[in-house]
């Protein structure tokens, strides 16, 4: 027989048996101490096709007309730029977890990517887009701006709003967090010059619109300058072009607000009240998106151009969500706007170019999205993926080559759900949804072609090749749920043969076949088996296993199973009608299942991939996640390379099995320093395709229970493959520090390699200067308190004041109290000449003997 989809992933590639070997016996051989564990290595290739969900773009180049911008893709950035009427991509940027919005520093883009935090991507050179640092400390980030006057970047969760200061590219130091205790939730964070606009929006116990005005200067903390409120304004996004805000405020259009009297003009409506959810505008117009693919553009005039009028409408080509203004051009992000028939579907996504200062010429659209890359399997040195709303896609299965090489979209809304092959003749069946099987040739892998229909009852959403006369096809959708047997012969005219009905399958979500036995991944059921001795008679035999599962994958006698709440299964299938539950890994949600060899793969949607050895069934042992962009859904192998099929592309990976000790660092006070400074050592080697390390620094020691999502990076900037030291000078005597050491990979994952835990005595240390900022006002002084030995009481010391370019402003000398202990010393404002020193960060430093310390303050007049 021809194996079916599932069972065909594990004789695909000649080269397969011996990675076979490879990884199962890499995969389990022993740790060298009490800590070390085997882990597979993932490095992340080129992607075979990418789609996006596209959100707001931000200009980074706005001149007129067109212009270069970054847009984010729902799972990373790209980098278009735009002229004429052409649209190009030229890099782009894909990371694990959900990429909401990005903000743009210059040089750097900061995505903000759900619970993964900030992800920090150098777009120096617009080809290579590259992570060079991440911030995962703020829970999950959804919006942000920045602020280029005060080198500050402002970036909101739902509920909480914080500012860190760019100190380089990619570096940030948190300045303040605020969290709001008043059940707001913030829609959208606008940036002018040194100041933020935060919109937000209460439901009770009133619906309230709400916009708060913060600035920030001189990498202080950000001032909360005025709060706007008002009552039963559904407001939906925000632009903050000039001294005017406009507030997308639903089915009452558009709210123009003064940001300087804080008045708010009487709403504009727009397209004849409708559903207003996108807004942008620049000094001469604003632009807007809404429902039923309203794209509206107004001219601004009279006073701070507060008067909206001269209004334009139009359909846009999809449905937009959102809209920028760049270069002359707006940009509408768009998705299609038939409801998909999962709620965990998307599809096409594009985005479209429109010119304003010619509205009514049509525009034009560049980078239509794939939808969901659902299913995929390998053959011949060929990749078939099934994907959502794009139909059949072919492309090469080589590392090297990941060129496209056929599609055949389906007509219509047809929806492809799975794919199974029949090598011998070169056909592929495809669950088509409302259109049952569709059978095509793919004889000319460059032009496949459509060979025949099947229409059945309900969705068709599983396939699988039994042999060259024989497929089965899995219907969803209530009462006409089930499965059918087609011979296919003649792959012209299927020939319906027998069928397993509702109520006996219920749900069906993925086929695995042994001889003559069909094993059902049910949604609501579990694992249900169907005999087809007599495909025109099939029956269930054996109780189906309970655990709604939607995936099964079968090598040998070895099932896996992929459940929906519970866990990844190992079934022993010697028998089928008495199947044999081995072993359970705790798991979430698995959309998918694979194997290959002794190792199994679990899809986790959105969490990634999971991999299992499974050399002993019973006692499978988890190996590692992969963090995979989107939401995966399933996978295959073409010798040592993994294809995963997610929301916005397929991906490739190149997977190493290895085995990584996890030594402690060598942590060691440095001998030389009157203050304490930790010199770090490691010898771990860095893993493949990582670019760098971090180190991470918590209070307390592993023992105590401390969460290794928290701590503080130490290094400023990532540190080189090359680089195995560090002195850490950051730390304070009489206290337990824990270190982390973590390889930094281009996407901006990150992997532990070793840590370690050290305690530092109390020393001789410079205590936080206050107040600060410092106002020189009224005779206020600074007070600089400090700490010193007794061995070292009764000491001259010397405190020095620099400012921001290095030059010494003051220098003060005392003498430390006889006893040791604490003291405090005092500084004015003035330098040595008796002037009173200019606005801006200044620099001190105490030294004498047993402390050499310095600090940073603010001085504002």
């Amino acid at each position: 027989m021809v194996a079916s989809r599932q069972m065909a992933r594990s004789f695909r590639s000649s080269r397969i048996p011996d990675l076979i070997l490879l990884v199962g016996c890499l995969l389990v051989q022993p740790p060298r101490d009490a800590r070390g564990a085997a882990e597979i290595v993932a490095t992340r290739l080129l992607p075979s096709a990418r789609s996006a969900q596209y959100g707001p773009a931000v200009g980074v180049n706005v001149a007129s007309p067109g212009g270069s911008y970054l847009v984010p893709t729902g799972t990373g950035v790209e980098f278009h730029r735009s002229a004429g009427l052409s649209d190009m991509s030229f890099g782009a940027f894909r990371t694990a977890g959900a990429v909401n919005e990005v903000a743009w520093s210059g040089q750097t883009a900061y995505l903000f990517a759900g619970d993964r935090g900030i992800v920090a991507v150098d777009v120096s050179d617009s080809t290579n887009l590259v992570a060079i640092g991440s911030h995962d400390h703020l829970g999950v980030v959804r919006h942000g701006a920045f602020a280029p006057a005060s080198r500050t970047l402002a970036v909101a969760s739902d509920l909480a709003l914080s500012c860190l200061h760019e100190t380089s590219p990619g570096v940030l130091d948190l300045l303040e967090t605020h969290a709001y205790t008043d059940g707001r939730k913030i829609l959208r964070v606008q940036a002018r010059a040194d100041s933020f606009l935060v919109l937000s929006l209460r439901n009770v116990p009133t619906l309230r619109m709400l916009l708060t005005l913060y600035r920030v200067r001189n990498a202080s903390a950000p001032e909360s300058l005025w709060e706007f409120q008002a009552n039963g304004f559904q407001a939906q996004d925000l632009a903050w072009p000039d001294g005017m805000a406009f507030v997308a405020v639903g089915n009452d259009g558009i709210l123009p607000v003064d940001t300087s009297t804080r008045i708010a003009a009487p709403a504009f409506s727009v397209a004849g009240g409708s559903f207003i959810h996108g807004v942008d505008a620049d000094p001469g117009s604003v632009v807007a998106v809404g429902q039923a693919r309203v794209y509206a553009q107004l001219t601004r005039s009279g006073p701070k151009g507060a008067t909206l009028s001269a209004e334009v409408d139009r359909l846009a080509s999809l449905s937009a969500f959102h809209v920028a203004l760049v270069g002359g051009r707006a940009i509408l992000s768009e998705d299609e706007s038939s409801a998909p028939a999962e709620p965990d579907e998307v599809g096409t996504s594009q985005l479209e170019m429109l010119d304003v200062a010619q509205p009514s010429q049509p525009g034009f659209t560049t980078t239509t999205g794939l939808g969901r890359v659902r299913r995929v399997l390998i053959n011949a040195g060929l990749c078939y993926v099934a994907d959502y709303t794009g139909g059949l896609r072919i492309y090469r299965a080589s590392p090297a080559d990941t060129s496209l090489v056929g599609v055949l979209p389906l007509p219509g809304n047809s929806r492809v759900y799975d794919l199974a092959l029949d090598s011998t003749r070169h056909l592929i069946f495809l669950a088509a949804g409302t259109a049952g099987v569709a059978v095509v040739d793919v004889t000319d892998p460059s032009n496949p072609g459509l060979a025949g229909t099947a229409v059945l009852p309900g969705l068709t959403v599983a396939v699988a090749v039994i042999d060259t006369t024989l497929i089965a096809a899995g219907r969803r959708g209530g009462n006409p749920a089930g499965v059918t047997f087609l011979g296919v012969g003649n792959p012209a005219s299927p020939v319906l043969r027998g069928a397993v009905n509702f109520p006996s399958i219920l749900d069906p979500r993925g086929f695995a076949v042994r001889d003559t036995a069909l094993f059902v991944a049910d949604e609501i059921q579990g694992l249900v088996t169907i005999s087809f001795k007599d495909p025109d008679a099939p029956v269930t035999v054996g109780a189906a296993s309970a655990q709604g599962a939607r995936d099964v994958d079968l090598l040998g006698t070895r099932l896996l199973v992929g459940t929906v709440a519970d866990s990844l299964q190992i079934v022993d299938a010697s028998d089928p009608g008495n199947l044999v539950l081995l072993a359970k890994v705790a798991a979430p949600t698995i959309e998918g299942v694979a194997q290959q060899g002794q190792t199994g793969i679990a899809l986790l949607g959105d969490g990634g991939a999971m991999v299992v050895d499974l050399r002993t069934p019973s006692a499978p042992l988890v190996r590692g996640m992969i963090p995979v962009p989107g939401f995966s859904h399933d996978a295959a192998w073409s010798g040592d390379t993994l294809l995963v099929a997610e929301s916005f592309a397929l991906e490739r990976f190149s997977v190493s099995p290895t085995v990584t000790v996890d030594p402690a660092l060598s942590l060691s006070v440095d001998p030389a320093s009157v203050l304490p400074r930790v010199q770090i050592v490691w010898f771990a080697s860095l893993p493949p395709g990582a670019i760098g390390w971090n180190l991470i620094r918590d209070t307390g020691s592993a023992a105590q229970g401390q969460s290794t999502a928290s701590g503080t990076r130490v290094n400023e900037s990532l540190l080189g493959p090359l680089v195995h030291a560090f002195v850490d000078d950051g730390v304070q005597g009489g206290t337990t520090f824990r270190y982390r050491l973590e390889a930094f990979f281009p996407d901006g994952s990150s992997i532990e390699a070793a840590e370690g835990s050290i305690y530092i005595a109390s020393n001789s240390a410079l205590g936080r200067v206050y107040p600060n900022p410092y106002r020189p006002r009224g005779g206020r002084v600074l007070q600089i308190p400090y700490r010193v030995l007794s061995i070292d009481g009764g000491k001259s010391i010397e405190l020095r004041v620099f400012d921001l370019g290095g030059r010494l402003v003051r220098r003060i000398q005392s003498v430390t109290a006889a006893g040791g202990g604490f003291g405090s010393l005092a500084w004015d404002g003035r330098d040595d000449r008796g002037r009173l020193a200019a606005d801006g960060v200044y620099f001190i430093h105490l030294s004498g003997p047993g402390i050499d310390d310095g600090r940073q303050f603010v001085l504002l007049r």
